[in-house]
């Protein structure tokens, strides 16, 4: 039984003390109360950003290319360094407990900005990522990254699980020119599957892999011939399936893995979205202002896929540094509704 609220009664004591007694007891009361408040201040929820880079010299000068080879133009954010000191800074603004730190070492081994020494490299930047993760333990988690393509791909997996400085692995198809329809290369991503299941690395994927892309047909071949080699490990998909925005094509990937989940079999309790770079929902190719039973909308259709799929297998991500905490939370807010973006700030990964 829980006691009652009873109002005590102030009790007048008098006592005589020193004033300068007084004094050093009135100091201690603020002091105790300053820790209190100060105590308060610094109490974080217990929310993760699941989609974070850090940028160093050598990201930056290979980001330029990369920009260039896709005919973008850089902006000041591409040219800023970006270590776990900024990260831990933004987390400690939004009191954000935790980020999952993915490195850009895949951006070394990509064919679209071939360079020298590339392995070398690959590894430097892997190493780089656990040093600056190491410096904030409990805080930041690191994953590794690679072209799983590449003939050194299950090495420098192994090489980085042996450290045991990471928690997991980020794989970009688009970035890494993944075909899902080779089937050679699907033998070999199943190897990459089976290595990070073996040394129990989480797996955080950028799934869609290029603009003429059919997201029924890649997602069948994700879930049938990919997601059983990750036998006990998660695995998250980022972006909701896609690679940013939310068109017709990420929604027919979408749905695929909203039926899978349906099967509720042994790999959809370790499978995971994220929504890092969904929102806003630009208006080339993604919105249709008729009015029309064919009309497009996909704020209606990504909340319809949401409800299919479960918002406990949902994430919360950012891809820093593309948008900060607060800015994106807003925007989730007003497309996905309050209640269900908490419901997908509270999701943590388990099984790991």
């Amino acid at each position: 039984m829980q006691p009652r609220n009873t109002i005590q009664q102030p009790v007048q004591i008098s006592i005589s003390l020193p004033r300068n007694y007084r004094l050093r007891l009135l100091f201690a009361i603020f002091l105790l109360y300053s820790s209190s408040l100060k105590a308060q201040g610094n109490q974080h929820y217990a929310f993760t950003d699941h989609h974070v880079h850090l940028q160093d010299s050598a990201t930056v000068q290979l980001g330029y290319r990369m920009l260039k080879a896709f005919g973008q133009s850089p902006t000041k954010m591409d040219s800023l360094v970006f270590d776990a000191d900024t990260i831990i800074g933004r987390l400690n603004k939004a009191k954000f407990q935790s980020a999952w730190i993915l490195s850009n070492a895949y951006w070394f081994g990509s064919p679209l900005t071939p360079i020298e020494n590339e392995y070398e490299a690959v590894r430097k930047q892997n190493d780089w990522t656990a040093e600056q993760v190491a410096r904030y333990p409990g805080r930041l988690s690191a994953f590794m990254s690679v072209n799983p393509l590449k003939p050194y791909a299950l090495e420098e997996i192994q090489r980085c699980a042996d450290t045991k400085r990471f928690t997991g692995l980020k794989l970009h198809f688009a970035n890494s020119k993944v075909n899902l329809f080779d089937k050679a290369q699907v033998v070999q991503l199943q190897k990459v599957f089976a290595q990070a299941d073996k040394n129990h690395l989480v797996m955080l994927i950028h799934f869609r892999s290029g603009k003429q892309w059919d997201g029924a047909a890649n997602a069948r071949v994700f879930l049938d011939k990919l997601l059983p080699f990750a036998k006990t490990t998660p695995v998250v998909v980022a972006h909701m399936a896609g690679w940013g925005g939310y068109d017709k094509t990420t929604d027919a990937a979408l749905e695929r893995f909203a039926e899978y989940f349906q099967l509720k079999n042994d790999y959809t309790k370790n499978l995971y979205l994220e929504v890092s770079a969904v929102l806003p929902i630009d208006s080339a190719g993604n919105t249709n202002p008729g009015k029309s039973k064919s009309a497009w909308y996909p704020a209606a259709a990504l909340n319809k896929r949401i409800q299919e799929i479960g918002t406990q297998h949902i994430l919360f991500g950012t891809d820093w540094p593309m948008i900060d905490i607060d800015l994106y939370i807003e925007v989730l807010n007003k497309t996905l509704g309050a209640t269900v973006v908490q419901q997908i700030l509270n999701n943590q990964v388990t099984g790991f």
